[in-house]
């Protein structure tokens, strides 16, 4: 492709920002070591080494005594001098530089219509958070009838720049616009200069490298994805090593990319000893295959493999990481970025954009970035409303934070729904090469209208190809698609020729196209559902979306497709979300449709507390159908069940401390049962043995009779709604806040025995003295009776974990399920909403798994005596107490009726809730 004039401009204009940032570089390091020459390169000519000035287009100072030259000069056979590598080096450092020493906002005008918005890397980058995810140590999960250690993970907040000394071989994973590419742009831009400067700075201060100049590792940036395209093109006979990834970098930076001057063997030596490089490899979700994705990984793994000074920095998106086989071997360190804090990233990243859009008018500055602030806070605000202290901020990413930039400056305003957003954005970036002139305007308005029915015909074809061939399309594939609309054939060639010098909301990569984020490509279906699809009828976009509704890559568009429905028109969009929250053939499916519907009303905010309701109602009445559940994912339920606790859960009464609406206000009644014992018999241990894969522990083992006693016990595990009108009514200060940072319906967590307890004798005082509560049966019981609310004894909790079975290992027969609980083989990951999983033969919910529950018990051993002191509740220093049921995060050797460990009463955790008994004194 020939260059153009303007593009020889803008190039020229990168470059001499470039060196302008060099210069000012080094003079702020020249200043800060208090002198230049040796000095300045951090000692190098008092080891002997001697340092390489670079002029011209490979200006810059390189150490020829850097291990990256001197390693490859003692290895290679070429006759080039240090002095001649370093040049060369430099060059590629240069060319390095110029391609990460910027950012761009495309899709904001400046004056005189300039087209985009270069921010300096140097001043626009904010460190973000991360999440180190690897355990602090692991839980013994193997000694029942003993402590469990509950907390598995000690997770460690750090800033990204100082990743780089938390291991050599990293991961790191985020959501779709979190910066993850930006970091590595920026650990490239830092070791690029600081290579090229001869100094420690900036590697030193912005990675937290601790590293002589001549130490720094060489940073090689691979878009995984060409790597991937790279293989699919290579003839069936190639050579085995040509399949290989340090193959493949050689070529592509050597071959592809720019012409340094270096030997072809430069970086394939490199890479053969790994002692002298950074392996910045992007983008392992982008591999739009996953036998492609499986394939990539392995190639970084063997290229690893035995390397372990070589560093390496791979990125990809959280649910591509930990879904499939994408995930890299044990040796990599997971790195979760986390989401933007106002204060420390969203204001920066909005100052700095604005001091570059307005450089010369502080006033006019300010005054934008404290409009645009305001807003952000007030969007915001307004969220938490509709959905809830706990809801997940919409800005929440360097992507939302662009997006918000563009509307905020073209339009001057920012819309409150994300899909109104989205639209804004996508028009600025069609829009943004045509001037400010209005007669251009006029003449072209046309045009970019056009692009946009053809990116969002792209798009949906595309999105219809599913999430493994859905993300990228080869050009002739682009045309064929495009062409099957006769308005669009004569204007091809000018998209894809946009896509490609542009980028606007399409960009070419290697001959192939994606949407500059897959965000884009899921408004651009949406908007194709109800601008294409939609002019048929209402039913129609239903029929096109019956087979996707349970399919996560079809969740945001049709998301999308309902705030963009509103943007436009209300009782449509209601309309619409009646019929979803309906709509589905199957379980699974309908369950998926409820949630949709749900989501969608508590996203929009004009939806209605009347939609809201009836959303709601729907779910609790998915929930109530014990077969329908059990047909559906338990992901799915799990979700459906999160949203019926934001949007207000019609199963609990507000009024009634958010207790259950019956008449026993979600007590359930456990008759009594002379020939119960409790445990697992002697005879049957071989067998249990054989289904959880390991011994049962003689502290399990009983075949005494334990008769028990009728008694009443909750339905559910006691809630976060509950807790919290507990605390609000007596002021109770407990020991971990988390334990009210769940949803509604949700088990409260974080909660010791002591504060259960307190919980208890609360919720008997409220039975004996409230009005509200007055017309019960339970509280008769309380008042004319004596009864108590208390935690049940662990004999009255297996007896109420079995249902109305006896001897079976799992409350529903002898072999594990994880559609009928919570723990950790279902794969929800984190507790559930009370009731999303099918209720036992007494009626009673998640009696196994989600959280463990306190019991009353002190731990002793068999045989179980009524009357031996071990259910006191008076508490002795250093007793255990037992806790039953399993969690959300542990094995199924612990979701079984018997199964029985300890904690002491003073311990808390995410993993810890309880439910509550009703029974006659004495309580024993």
């Amino acid at each position: 492709m020939a260059t153009t004039p303007k593009d020889t401009n803008e190039l020229e204009e990168l470059k001499r920002q470039n060196r302008e940032l060099k210069a000012k570089l080094s003079a702020v390091y020249q200043a800060d070591v208090g002198g230049s020459g040796a000095a300045a390169q951090g000692g190098g000519d008092a080891l002997g080494e001697r340092s390489a000035k670079i002029a011209g287009a490979n200006s810059g100072t390189i150490i020829t005594g850097t291990q990256i030259i001197s390693h490859y000069h003692a290895s290679s056979s070429s006759q080039l001098s240090r002095e001649d590598i370093a040049q060369r080096v430099a060059g590629y450092l240069a060319w390095l530089l110029d391609r990460t020493a910027t950012i761009e906002l495309r899709g904001i005008e400046r004056a005189g219509g300039a087209p985009v918005v270069v921010l300096p890397l140097e001043t626009a980058y904010v460190p973000l958070r991360a999440k180190v995810m690897s355990p602090e140590w692991t839980p013994n999960r193997g000694r029942r009838g003993h402590s469990v250690d509950i907390d598995v993970e000690r997770e460690v907040d750090v800033p990204l720049n100082q990743v780089l000394g938390l291991g050599s071989h990293l991961v790191i994973t985020g959501g779709p616009g979190s910066g993850k590419t930006t970091v590595l742009l920026h650990m490239a831009w830092a070791l690029s200069s600081s290579l090229l400067l001869g100094q420690a700075e900036p590697a030193s201060s912005r990675l937290g490298l601790s590293l002589a100049p001549s130490e720094l590792p060489l940073p090689i940036f691979v878009p995984l994805a060409s790597f991937a395209r790279y293989r699919r093109t290579l003839p069936g006979n190639a050579p085995a090593r040509e399949r290989t990834l340090a193959y493949f970098i050689s070529h592509h930076l050597i071959s592809k990319q720019a012409d340094f001057g270096l030997p072809d063997d430069f970086f394939a030596q490199l890479l053969k000893d790994g002692r002298d490089v950074i392996l910045l490899l992007d983008g392992l979700d982008e591999v739009s295959n996953e036998d492609e994705r499986a394939e990539v990984r392995q190639s970084v793994e063997e290229l690893v493999g035995g390397r372990g000074a070589m560093r390496v920095v791979v990125t990809c998106r959280t649910v591509a990481y930990r879904s499939g086989r994408t995930a890299l071997g044990a040796d990599f360190s997971e790195i979760a970025v986390q989401r933007l804090d106002m204060e420390q990233h969203i204001a920066p990243m909005v100052l700095q954009a604005y001091t570059c859009i307005h450089p010369k008018d502080a006033v006019l500055r300010a005054e934008r970035v404290d409009d645009l602030l305001r807003s952000i806070q007030a969007l915001e605000e307004q969220r938490r409303a509709r959905l809830g202290g706990d809801a997940v901020p919409l800005v929440g990413s360097p992507l939302m934070v662009r997006l918000l930039l563009i509307v905020h400056v073209n339009n001057r305003t920012l819309p409150d729904e994300r899909a109104d957003l989205f639209d804004k954005a996508i028009n600025a970036l069609l829009q943004v090469d045509y001037g400010r002139e209005e007669s251009d305007i006029r003449e072209l308005s046309t045009d970019w209208k056009l692009f946009r029915d053809m990116a969002q015909h792209l798009a949906f074809h595309m999105h219809h190809q599913g999430p493994d061939q859905g993300r990228e399309v080869e050009e002739l594939a682009v045309k064929k698609s495009l062409r099957k609309e006769a308005e669009f054939k004569p204007r091809i060639d000018e998209f894809l020729g946009q896509a490609r010098q542009r980028g606007s909301v399409l960009e070419e990569r290697d001959g192939a196209y994606r949407f500059i984020h897959l965000a884009f490509q899921e408004f651009l279906v949406a908007r194709y559902l109800k601008e294409v699809i939609g002019s048929e009828s209402r039913e129609a976009i239903l029929a096109l979306i019956m087979d996707h509704l349970d399919d996560p890559w079809w969740r945001e568009p049709i998301l999308l497709l309902v705030g963009y429905l509103a943007a436009n028109a209300a009782k449509p969009a209601r309309d619409f979300l009646g019929a979803l929250a309906k709509a589905g053939t199957t379980a699974n499916a309908q369950f998926s449709a409820a949630e949709l519907a749900a989501t969608a009303a508590l996203e929009w905010r004009d939806s209605g507390e009347s939609m809201r309701q009836s959303c709601a109602k729907g779910i609790a009445e998915l929930l109530s159908d014990g077969n329908l559940q059990i047909q559906a994912q338990p992901a799915v339920r799990a979700r459906a069940g999160e949203r019926l606790s934001q949007l207000g859960d019609p199963r609990f009464d507000p009024q009634r401390f958010f207790l259950p609406a019956d008449a026993m206000l979600g007590f359930v009644n456990i008759p009594a049962d002379p020939d119960f014992k409790i445990g697992t018999r002697k005879r049957d241990a071989k067998r249990v043995a054989k289904v959880i894969g390991s011994e049962v522990e003689k502290d399990e083992i009983n075949d005494n009779l334990t008769p028990t006693s009728a008694c009443y016990i909750g339905r559910y595990l006691v809630t976060v709604a509950q807790f919290r009108t507990f605390v609000e009514a007596t002021q109770f200060e407990f020991g971990d806040p988390d334990a009210l940072r769940n949803t509604a319906s949700s088990p409260v967590r974080y909660v010791n025995w002591h504060e259960a307890l307190a919980y208890c004798n609360w919720l008997s005082e409220r039975f004996a003295t409230s009005s509200a509560l007055a017309d019960s049966n339970v509280a008769r019981l309380v008042r004319e009776h004596q009864w108590r609310v208390t935690l049940p004894s662990e004999l009255e909790w297996e007896k109420a974990a079995r249902g109305n079975v006896r001897d079976k290992i799992f409350p529903w027969g002898d072999e594990p399920d994880p559609n009928r609980a919570n723990y950790d083989d279902t794969g929800i990951g984190a507790t559930s909403a009370v009731g999303c999983f099918p209720e036992n033969g007494f009626g009673l919910s998640d009696m196994i798994g989600n959280v463990w529950e306190w019991t009353r018990s002190r731990f002793q051993s068999y045989p179980y005596e009524m009357r031996d002191g071990r259910n006191d509740l008076e508490s002795n220093e250093g007793e255990k107490r037992v806790v039953r049921g399993g969690s959300w995060d542990y094995h199924h050797v612990y979701a079984r009726c018997a199964a029985r460990v300890w904690l002491h009463p003073d311990d808390r955790s995410y993993g810890i809730g309880f439910r509550v008994v009703l029974r006659s004194p004495p309580v024993l």
